[in-house]
């Protein structure tokens, strides 16, 4: 009989213990710590939603800081960024437990997420530890619990689903930029010397020579480029520069176009004389006995041509590196990034060599795409200026 006592006081202890267990979770505050200022694009839109939130859950609480109006607000938002390692995040920014939100999605969706996580969860508010000078663990940080369902494997590495627009913009960039007569006159004169040697092997050897290295001097320029951009990306002045140049030669090449579009475009960086003195200097190299110091001086002939393609491009590797810098990526993700741009940037050279190769025949691209890809790389380029010089939140989407 005291058993059954003791049996049903233990069921009742129990009982009675849920509802309080249940309130525990339900009445702890979540803070939404908000870094914004006035005149911010995207905080206009964010705040609302962040307000509806807080009366959507009864334990939710909206923190504002102004970041430009209030020097506290403002030195509290470095030191998170610095928690965070997202130097280079630009607001609106928000903060939730140890889960931070370096981009803003136009959408409440992911901030559920993490709200509805911590519901249930117990976790850590890095933000109030950071006002209270309290230390900050590695272990206050939820950001694993989130991260890893937006990565994907590729044969270039890890890419962030949530990035897509970097991934389908070095993709379309970078084949925009492949179609460039300034390295692509020279491929295709160096194929027809190497058709007519009748030497597959040699053919090979020195085609894709000058494709690779190519691609490699692309990568080291974009990569220096990107190292430059990133240590003056947080100066909005800067940012505005790179976008007032993008105008520019969004307009020249957009009027380019339209005023040369029925004439035979060629690269306008190299006039007819340079171009007759680097023809002579290809068919030495290729007709040279020996193969290495054919390959050295292919290497050196494509390294030449690539910094004279550079400026033929109208600086578009460049402006897409100054938008990779813009995101609070990894360095892993946007050499990874450029690793996409450069590959779409070799693909049509690497075409047009394989079907040479392989039919001894020589093909190219037809005048017009080239034509147009300079129309639609103009277009892309106005888009970017517009964007960094009035809306550089967007180009954060």
């Amino acid at each position: 009989m005291k058993r059954i006592k003791n049996f049903t006081l233990i069921i009742i202890l129990i009982i009675l213990s849920l509802p309080l267990t249940v309130n525990v979770n339900a009445d702890k505050t979540i803070n939404i710590h908000y870094f914004y200022y006035e005149g911010c694009t995207t905080c206009k839109e964010a705040t609302p939603i962040l307000e509806n939130l807080v009366s959507e859950y009864g334990n939710v609480e909206l923190i504002k800081y102004d970041v430009l109006e209030n020097d506290d607000d403002e030195a509290l938002y470095s030191q998170v960024k610095r928690i965070f390692e997202r130097e280079s995040v630009t607001v609106p920014y928000i903060v939730i437990g140890g889960v931070d939100f370096p981009v803003y999605y136009s959408s409440d969706e992911k901030i559920v997420e993490v709200i509805e996580y911590y519901q249930n969860e117990d976790f850590v508010d890095v933000v109030e530890k950071l006002k209270n000078d309290e230390v900050i663990l590695d272990s206050d940080f939820d950001l694993d619990q989130f991260d890893d369902k937006y990565i994907v494997d590729t044969i270039f590495g890890e890419i962030n689903l949530e990035n897509t627009s970097l991934l389908l913009g070095a993709i379309i960039v970078g084949l925009i930029d492949g179609l460039n007569p300034c390295a692509m006159w020279v491929l295709v004169f160096m194929i027809a010397l190497l058709i007519n040697l009748k030497n597959r092997k040699r053919m090979l050897i020195l085609g894709l020579t000058f494709i690779i290295t190519s691609g490699l001097v692309y990568f080291l320029i974009m990569m220096s480029w990107l190292h430059v951009v990133e240590q003056l990306s947080t100066v909005s002045i800067f940012q505005k520069v790179i976008g007032a140049l993008a105008l520019v030669f969004a307009l020249y090449s957009i009027y380019n176009f339209f005023k040369k579009r029925k004439e035979e475009i060629g690269c306008e960086v190299t006039d007819e004389d340079k171009r007759r003195k680097l023809s002579t200097k290809i068919k030495e190299i290729v007709n040279r006995d020996n193969l290495i110091l054919a390959i050295i001086g292919i290497i050196i002939i494509s390294v030449t041509v690539n910094f004279i393609e550079l400026a033929c491009s109208l600086g578009l590797p460049l402006f897409y590196t100054s938008l990779l810098s813009m995101h609070d990526i990894s360095a892993f993700t946007k050499t990874t990034y450029i690793m996409v741009y450069v590959f779409f940037f070799i693909l049509d050279d690497l075409i047009i060599f394989l079907i040479a190769f392989f039919s001894l025949k020589l093909a190219g691209i037809s005048n017009k795409y080239v034509k147009y890809s300079h129309l639609i790389g103009g277009i892309i380029m106005f888009i970017i200026g517009l964007g960094l010089l009035f809306f550089p939140e967007l180009l954060l989407l």
